[in-house]
């Protein structure tokens, strides 16, 4: 987190209004002026995409599909993104300093993520304006071009953070070992205090930690094996 690693997912959703914007209706439809999709899938005229693979088809395009479709307008994209990177780190700036201040109270600095949704609307000069930054994006999937995107924006986060896969078998037979152990030793010691100086009782010697770990990890062995 000090300094800062960013990455910017090469995908994403574009949401377009489902009625055409003009000043004289600004104030009574809400469907020609504000994009979000919450509001715009109520609208009789908001179209679903229906194919994953048709990434410009209805309300709802893919970032990909936008891209290509600017392009083919003769609009530098590269420029255009250019501003919106700039608009998401000057947006990290303006909270660097607090988030290093939370950092400094925290004992995990070195494995913290953050998943944000950024939302930034384009005017027509190509100018990109951040409307808000979300902590919580929305992974609910709605159409297919929702699943398409949103799966594999799940599966690149958690190889990018290195998350391994989870075996719950070898997790339960891991804990059982270290119960085992954790009885063994206590039983060792209950068994030198009996027959250490002064204390009454049996002389007889404690078993080795050893034999009692295997015998029990195999005594329970095939109850662990159906968790």
């Amino acid at each position: 987190m000090d300094p800062w690693r960013i990455y910017v997912y090469n995908e994403g959703l574009a949401r377009f209004a489902s009625e055409e914007y003009n000043h004289s209706n600004i104030k009574s439809n809400k469907f020609a002026h504000l994009t979000n999709y919450s509001i715009n899938k109520k609208s009789d005229k908001f179209v679903q995409n229906s194919n994953a693979d048709q990434g410009d088809e209805g309300h709802k395009w893919s970032i990909g599909a936008l891209n290509k479709h600017l392009e083919n307008m003769g609009i530098d994209n590269d420029l255009l993104w250019s501003k919106i990177y700039d608009v998401i780190l000057k947006s990290f700036m303006a909270v660097d300093g607090c988030i290093q201040q939370q950092l400094k109270k925290s004992n995990s600095k070195n494995n913290c993520f953050e998943l944000l949704g950024f939302d930034v609307m384009v005017d027509s000069d190509l100018k990109p304006w951040l409307l808000e930054v979300n902590l919580s994006p929305s992974l609910a999937c709605d159409s297919p071009i929702d699943l398409k995107i949103k799966h594999s924006l799940i599966v690149d986060t958690l190889n990018l953070i290195s998350i391994k896969k989870f075996d719950r078998r070898r997790d339960n037979l891991n804990k059982m070992k270290q119960r085992a152990k954790n009885i063994v030793r206590a039983k060792s010691y209950q068994s030198r205090q009996a027959t250490g100086p002064g204390a009454k009782g049996t002389d007889k010697a404690a078993q080795p930690i050893g034999q009692i770990n295997e015998t029990a990890i195999n005594n329970n062995k095939n109850a662990f094996d159906k968790l």
